[in-house]
């Protein structure tokens, strides 16, 4: 279903669960909140802007185009375009039920799953990731993919299809990959979850746990020289 090499897909599962404390703390100082006491109503967009800005680095590292996608005057999206003319989309979890529990006919995802025609052959795999249908959506099914088809001016051609990636970090990091048909059920999905790279310093921080330091040969070496000499002496 993904036709990225699995280098690719690797740095893309690693970038959506990063966290970056020097950005953070960069953040931080520039809304005048060094204590983490004030308030941080753009918290969230800075995280978000942290992780676009590396997918359209990792985009750009391995030579594939990529899409900004404006969404009204206080967010960009990026996509990545695949090597067949794929779309890969970018979600947090909590965003995605969100999407599937109350989201808008008109959003960007409902719009480009459109494009998946092709997957309508497939049988849905479960109903509680399928987005609600409108009975509009239905009726103006043409108007709303010329209307996606307009939100990715860039594109020269249609999507082949279009593919989610979703992560969650709230306990242990988990990253999937989904397929929605055109009716917006589920009918394919993907956990990249063993991809992500085990931050190791991160981990004992997390648990208060100090990692081990081992002591280098040569302060051993010194040591034994001083229990030499000790009994030279006596």
């Amino acid at each position: 279903m993904i036709n990225l090499g699995n280098e690719v897909v690797k740095e893309i599962v690693n970038t959506l669960v990063a966290s970056d404390s020097d950005s953070r703390l960069l953040y931080l100082q520039s809304i005048n909140n060094e204590s983490g006491e004030g308030t941080q109503n753009s918290r969230a967009i800075q995280k978000w802007d942290y992780r676009y800005n590396n997918i359209l680095k990792v985009a750009k590292n391995f030579g594939l185009k990529y899409i900004k996608l404006g969404r009204g005057k206080l967010w960009e999206a990026i996509l990545i375009q695949g090597p067949e003319n794929e779309i890969y989309v970018f979600f947090s979890k909590t965003n995605l039920n969100r999407i599937i529990r109350r989201g808008k006919h008109n959003h960007y995802l409902r719009l480009l799953n459109l494009f998946n025609q092709d997957l309508d052959e497939l049988k849905p795999l479960s109903q509680q990731l399928a987005l609600p249908v409108y009975n509009e959506e239905v009726e103006k099914k043409d108007d709303w993919k010329m209307q996606a088809r307009e939100m990715l001016h860039m594109m020269e051609t249609d999507p082949s299809k279009v593919i989610v990636f979703a992560f969650d970090t709230s306990f242990v990091s988990i990253v999937k990959a989904f397929a929605f048909n055109t009716k917006h059920e589920l009918v394919w999905e993907e956990d990249f979850s063993e991809l992500i790279d085990v931050n190791y310093h991160s981990v004992l921080k997390d648990d208060n746990v100090e990692p081990a330091i081992r002591e280098s040969s040569n302060i051993n070496n010194t040591k034994e020289e001083k229990k030499r000499i000790v009994k030279l002496k006596g």
